[in-house]
């Protein structure tokens, strides 16, 4: 079960070389607790699907699932495990209709930034919801709160649960604020620059975090 989502930057990690970085990453976490997204939104076409596949050959024996941001077509060349949609960028819809054009079908996770919006993209059938900024983070927008995570994914049309992991993200620093934030109702943490810029066993300590909140939510 994810826990976490580690979003690529190689440059917060000062190098090319990141897929060395992903294989330390995995190998502190549990088998399949974590996910990679690999966001890295300078690089063209060409290098990008390069470094998709070099992610997925480290994360695949450790039960990894990988992302692409935003470029459904790297996503489906490299035979990646899902597309990560920005909320301004294609649509749920759309997406499935191109996957469904190719006869392929790949997990959506998307990003969020308000309840109406997470709740909807739950409804169309999203794997994963970020949503944030939670704590204060260099480039987004104002902090949501904690508070925020306690929405609770339904279908609006009284149908079955949908399937989406809520996951949190935005400042998450360390294992306390990934513990406050699935205490507070998320399924996961998303985080960008604590994969980074720590040591590689931090993401089994956020795991650890995440599980233990999850356990010590009320009823």
């Amino acid at each position: 079960m994810i826990r976490v989502v580690v979003v690529t930057d190689r440059r917060l990690f000062g190098s090319e070389e990141i897929a060395g970085r992903v294989a330390a990453i995995l190998a502190s976490a549990p088998h399949g607790s974590v996910a990679i997204q690999v966001r890295e939104k300078d690089l063209d076409g060409g290098p990008l699907l390069r470094l998709v596949l070099e992610v997925i050959e480290v994360a695949k024996p450790a039960g990894a699932r990988v992302f692409v941001n935003d470029r459904l077509d790297v996503a489906l060349a490299a035979g990646a495990d899902g597309v990560h949609l920005p909320e301004h960028g294609l649509s749920i819809a759309d997406a499935r209709a191109a996957m469904a054009a190719v006869g392929r079908t790949l997990a959506i996770g998307c990003s969020r930034h308000a309840p109406e919006s997470v709740l909807d993209a739950a409804s169309q059938g999203a794997d994963l919801v970020q949503y944030g900024p939670i704590w204060a983070t260099p480039g987004k927008g104002p902090a949501i709160g904690v508070e925020a995570l306690a929405l609770k994914l339904r279908d609006p049309k009284g149908g079955p649960p949908p399937r989406a992991r809520l996951v949190a993200v935005g400042g998450i620093d360390g294992p306390a604020r990934a513990r406050h934030a699935a205490l507070a109702g998320a399924d996961a943490v998303a985080v960008v620059r604590a994969a980074w810029q720590s040591t590689p066993e931090v993401i089994g300590k956020l795991v650890e975090a995440v599980e233990a909140g999850v356990r010590a939510r009320p009823g």
